[in-house]
């Protein structure tokens, strides 16, 4: 329960930021990173600034901005990067600024500032366009230049990355509706009620089922052919962000720190809850041999395909973020830790720390 008020306490702090218009710095103190790579760098959204990180020995590539930290952004949501070279970078501060640097050297290539809210969610490229959700309710558009396109209002506040199955984008709402945006009409083609509000991305499977996870303590399944729920997991706690799909399996988490295998086909429990030492927030990360988690108390946890624990490491501070597999490493990015990002082998050993010069 204490992990659980922690987090409530800290969206009340976001959601008073996002209506009273505060200072970056005070974001910052609320917020996790956010994490992406290749297969030679990592990079890393951590309060005013964005670093590249070489996986080879942790080193720094290139930070933007170059010189110094901009105390008007704050840059958290998961930076994109695009197939012709860009990385595209979100920002919660209070300039509004939706970000194109070059992958390569951080370098600038455009800015657009004029959003009537902050960007929370990360954006999507489609058919080299770029769509980007605002926690105004709107999406944007633009394409790959960075020039405007159009906004289009679906509802409440966006704060998550949506998905593609190449004629939708499906998007989740804190207004409690997951929205179908026809991409050619450019216009909402039907909105399903969820059990809560959704702060994370819905998840899309091969056979064109959406899950979701949300407060309402569920994991939902939607059927995109009649837009209803298919069926619905009860789980004990808030679901944030923490589901991921393997074959026919949903491996989820909750703010009550259960974490669940279910079948994907029916909603059923496979096995578990398997309880590890706090809250998760973060989607697991899914590989061939296992299935990675972080919990508020520091520890990334290994599990099998049965939820039988492999290994598990004490990495400091709290781990929010999902982990992010990087060449064959593993990197979380811890909260309220002096090293920002720290990178694991496949047995859970720390091979290097990334520690920001003050």
């Amino acid at each position: 329960m204490k992990s659980k008020k922690l987090l409530v306490i800290m969206m009340a702090v976001m959601l008073s930021i996002l209506l009273s218009g505060c200072s970056a710095s005070a974001m910052n103190a609320n917020s996790w990173s956010g994490l992406s790579a290749d297969t030679e760098k990592a990079y890393l959204a951590n309060g005013s600034l964005v670093y590249a990180i070489n996986l080879d020995n942790g080193s720094v590539s290139w930070q933007y901005p170059a010189d110094k930290a901009d105390a008007k952004e704050s840059y958290f949501a998961t930076p994109v990067v695009t197939e012709d070279g860009q990385l595209l970078l979100a920002s919660a501060g209070t300039a509004h600024s939706l970000v194109s640097v070059n992958a390569a050297t951080g370098v600038v290539n455009w800015i657009f500032g004029d959003s009537e809210g902050i960007w929370i969610a990360s954006p999507i490229v489609v058919d080299e366009k770029i769509y980007a959700p605002n926690t105004d309710g709107k999406l944007y558009a633009f394409d790959l230049n960075g020039n405007f396109l159009w906004a289009k209002h679906l509802g409440g506040p966006l704060w998550s990355q949506p998905v593609v199955d190449g004629n939708f984008l499906y998007i989740n709402s804190l207004d409690h509706n997951l929205y179908a945006f026809d991409i050619q009409k450019e216009d909402i083609a039907w909105t399903t009620q969820l059990s809560g509000a959704a702060p994370g991305s819905p998840l899309l499977g091969a056979d064109g089922t959406l899950y979701s996870g949300s407060f309402g303590s569920k994991v939902e399944a939607i059927n995109t052919d009649s837009q209803t729920i298919k069926w619905d997991f009860a789980t004990s706690g808030w679901v944030w962000d923490a589901i991921a799909l393997e074959g026919e399996t949903l491996y989820a988490g909750d703010l009550d720190g259960n974490f669940y295998a279910i079948d994907a086909t029916n909603g059923d429990s496979i096995w578990g809850p398997v309880k590890p030492n706090g809250t998760i927030l973060g989607a697991p990360l899914v590989t061939e041999d296992f299935i990675v988690i972080g919990t508020e108390s520091g520890t990334a946890y290994a599990y099998d395909h049965e939820g039988s624990t492999l290994w598990q490491q004490a990495i400091g501070g709290q781990l929010y973020g999902a982990p992010v597999q990087g060449g064959e490493l593993i990197l979380f990015s811890p909260m309220e830790n002096d090293s920002i990002l720290v990178a694991l082998d496949t047995e859970g050993r720390q091979v290097w720390q990334f520690t920001p010069e003050n």
